[in-house]
């Protein structure tokens, strides 16, 4: 099924903002820097998630909390970036054991309507982050007022 892009005010009905999305299985270990995409989608109230550019759009202004959980098998660094610039990141390595292991970074962010907010990648030999059946990588936030 293809995403439909949100139109006008995203606020559901509820008045409810918040999203979770995992990483697919196939999108593990990813070769790029940049937007990581949380493609499986388990809630977008609201509507502001987009797992075609895995951007959250701020639909109302507020502040909204924001969470990764990143499954890391060797080295992983990542972040939580408002507007492409860097709010909170981390850095997960299992070596020299090489063993899987769960990093987790967040962040309380102001934003305003159409504030755009992703979980970007950066760094050579660092994008060691995966999910399978097993260990999800997720993305969550919600706005709290």
């Amino acid at each position: 099924m293809a995403f439909d892009p949100p139109r006008g005010d995203n606020v559901s009905s509820s008045g409810s903002i918040a999203f979770t999305a995992k990483l697919i299985e196939c999108e593990s270990y990813p070769c790029h820097s940049g937007v990581l995409k949380f493609r499986n989608v388990l809630i977008n109230e609201g509507g502001g998630y987009n797992p075609e550019t895995g951007v959250f759009t701020c639909p109302l202004d507020g502040v909204y909390y924001f969470i990764v959980h990143a499954s890391v098998y060797g080295r992983g660094q990542c972040g939580i970036f408002k507007n492409g610039e860097k709010v909170v990141s981390l850095y997960h390595t299992s070596l020299p054991d090489k063993c899987s292991q769960v990093a987790t970074v967040s962040s309380v962010v102001k934003l305003s309507k159409t504030d755009e907010v992703s979980v970007n990648l950066w760094g050579p030999g660092r994008n060691d982050i995966f999910a399978t059946a097993d260990n999800d990588t997720v993305f969550s936030g919600f706005r709290l007022g």
